[in-house]
């Protein structure tokens, strides 16, 4: 085999692996995107569950209000009556006041017992959720610090593999270089053996001049269909 086809060889080994090790960062980059998302949906998530308990706080604090309200109302109503000196008219009007602000406060209290009541339940199991959530947080964060190590890992075999390769392009000829180059823009093996006579990378036949050329240990022998660089072991 021809020693600059051994090179080649060489080359496009350290190449695929190159392209391999990124495809494996990208794939890493990909998976550690998608934890972030997930542990940003999980505290969205909890952010929502704090802001419906507020609310339902809030909303039991305005019915205590409204029925503070109703009874202070309640209060100056019997004032008026035990006054005394208003109309028979008057008092009935009074009464009537009087009791459909103690049907209303009486359905506001029952209401504000039922929220008192959810918000008891929601806080009993908000501690669970919350750590819950918070032991999901974690392990995707362990999980990325992981990824992350991984992918420090092949960042430093890249700067490796880059250096070999810078070695092994100046052992090459230039014009076989610019060969090479312009077979991988459009294939991953730009050199090929030749078995049988068939080309191993477009599978077509080739001629025994080239599979003789592809035997010598000068120049290159190139498929006469997809222009590889042939080789026999």
């Amino acid at each position: 085999m021809n020693k600059n086809v051994k090179k080649l060889l060489n080359l496009q080994e350290i190449d695929n692996t190159t392209r391999e090790k990124k495809r494996r960062i990208n794939r890493l980059e990909k998976r550690m995107e998608n934890l972030k998302n997930e542990i940003e949906m999980i505290k969205d998530r909890e952010e929502e569950r704090e802001d419906n308990l507020a609310k339902l706080k809030q909303e039991s604090e305005e019915k205590n209000r409204k029925v503070d309200d109703l009874q202070d109302q309640i209060d100056k109503y019997r004032e008026r009556l035990d006054e005394g000196i208003i109309s028979f008219k008057e008092t009935e009007a009074l009464e009537e006041k009087i009791q459909h602000s103690m049907d209303r406060m009486e359905k506001l209290e029952d209401e504000a017992i039922d929220i008192m009541m959810k918000i008891d339940r929601t806080e009993a199991k908000r501690e669970e959720q919350k750590a819950e959530a918070e032991s999901k947080v974690e392990g995707k964060k362990d999980t990325i610090e992981e990824l992350e190590g991984k992918k420090d890992g092949l960042l430093q075999e890249l700067k490796e593999l880059k250096k070999e390769r810078e070695d092994v392009l100046s052992e090459i000829p230039d014009r076989l270089i610019d060969q090479y180059d312009r077979l991988r823009a459009s294939t991953n093996t730009p050199v090929v053996q030749v078995r049988n006579r068939v080309c191993q990378g477009c599978q077509m036949s080739v001629s025994k001049n080239t599979v003789k050329q592809a035997r010598s240990d000068q120049g290159l022998a190139t498929c006469e269909n997809c222009s590889r660089i042939l080789y026999v072991r």
